[in-house]
């Protein structure tokens, strides 16, 4: 039986090794678009911009590693079409690729500015190695960036590019930081991080266009503010692959719609990753489209067991971190705005907050620099036990007492 996966990123990455994992015998053909073996996003808007990074923690298997797993990869190959009749792809080059299973790990793509002016070339996204790659030539020069968008990837942009001289402005259209992932409290402690290194934040500022400055410039517009820049990276999130999987008539919306184990619409077609939505436990059962590393690490492995025809694994508490001037911030659960932030502040630079629910259950946390307090958090919020807010606030008393 022979599984294609289309996507050398990580998910299809995750899924050939747990194939092999599961299947000594499964044959596998791992086709990729980029020239280079599957690599881990997260370093490219830190350790690759700021040079820490030999390139050994990027690649996260040698390339001899899928020879001796008898995973067949191959880079530099765009499928064209699929073709679920005939159980074939098609790709770039004409070859016809006969499948069993087919597996899409597709991923997603940079979301660009839809803006005048923003079609410059000094206009910039992060999304590849060859991205990356660009950005850090172009920051030797220290110009002055503008960076779009205060989520993860743009403040872990700015912080980078901060750490390397250049002067850098943040536009955020919300009226705080990270306003999709963690409470306000979190919000404010992050904001002040970063003006504290010398970050102009300009919040409650939607970009409207991009215009020639006259000293050779940029001059960003937005709601309230003209602010200069040299070059612009746009930090707004991605838009899901899903052309191949409409042209081939797979249900899609916002991401190609799946079951619990990635089964698309069409029999022996799965998608894995952030380009798959699911119907994810943690929220009851509605469907998601995650964007982080943990969804391409573990939902390609219930892939897997799915086309071998076994169970799904254990649903695990959803997670994702960032590590922004040396702070390492990580988000469990669904610290949602409207739940009571419950916080254990350790000093100044350590804190975890736990958000609980009306009935005193935690529902999500936040870590700033207290990694130590996972896994203690993963077991309070999958046990649903009920929580005593006074008691928890309490930074003297380990987490481990409450479970």
């Amino acid at each position: 039986m022979r599984t294609v996966i289309i996507g050398a990123g990580q998910a299809g990455r995750r899924c050939a090794e747990a194939l092999r994992e599961l299947d000594a015998e499964a044959g596998i053909l791992l086709l990729g678009e980029e020239a280079h073996p599957p690599y881990d996003r997260p370093p490219l808007s830190k350790a690759v911009l700021l040079g820490t990074d030999p390139g050994k923690g990027l690649f996260v298997r040698a390339a001899e590693f899928y020879a001796e797993r008898r995973i067949d990869l191959r880079l530099g190959t765009r499928v064209a079409a699929i073709h679920p009749a005939a159980r074939a792809v098609e790709t770039a080059a004409g070859e016809r690729i006969g499948w069993d299973h087919l597996v899409l790990a597709t991923g997603a793509r940079a979301r660009r500015l839809r803006i005048p002016g923003a079609e410059d070339p000094r206009v910039l996204t992060l999304r590849t190695l060859e991205d990356a790659e660009a950005l850090k030539a172009r920051l030797a020069a220290r110009p002055r960036l503008a960076v779009v968008g205060g989520g993860l990837i743009g403040l872990e942009v700015a912080a980078s590019a901060r750490q390397l001289g250049c002067a850098v402005s943040v536009l955020e259209a919300a009226d705080r930081l990270m306003a999709r992932c963690v409470p306000p409290a979190i919000s404010a402690r992050c904001a002040a991080l970063h003006r504290g290194h010398g970050v102009d934040l300009h919040l409650s500022c939607a970009l409207r266009a991009i215009e020639p400055a006259p000293d050779g410039g940029l001059l960003l517009i937005g709601d309230g503010a003209r602010i200069a820049a040299d070059l612009v990276v746009a930090g707004i999130g991605g838009v899901p692959e899903t052309a191949l999987a409409e042209a081939a008539g797979i249900a899609v919306q916002d991401g190609i719609l799946t079951d619990a184990q990635g089964r698309t619409s069409i029999p022996g077609i799965f998608a894995a990753g952030e380009v798959a939505r699911f119907p994810h436990p943690f929220w009851g059962g509605r469907p998601m489209r995650l964007e982080a590393w943990q969804v391409a690490q573990t939902q390609p492995a219930a892939v897997a067991r799915a086309i071998l025809g076994m169970d799904a694994p254990p649903d695990e508490v959803p997670w994702h971190w960032t590590d922004q001037f040396g702070w390492n911030l990580q988000v469990l659960g669904d610290p949602d705005p409207s739940l009571t932030l419950v916080q254990r502040a350790e000093g100044e630079h350590r804190l975890t907050a736990i958000a609980l629910d009306t009935a005193g259950r935690a529902r999500g946390a936040v870590l700033i620099n207290n990694g130590r307090d996972a896994t203690p958090c993963r077991r309070l919020i999958a046990g649903g036990k009920v929580l005593d807010a006074a008691a928890l606030a309490d930074a003297g008393t380990p987490l481990r007492s409450f479970l």
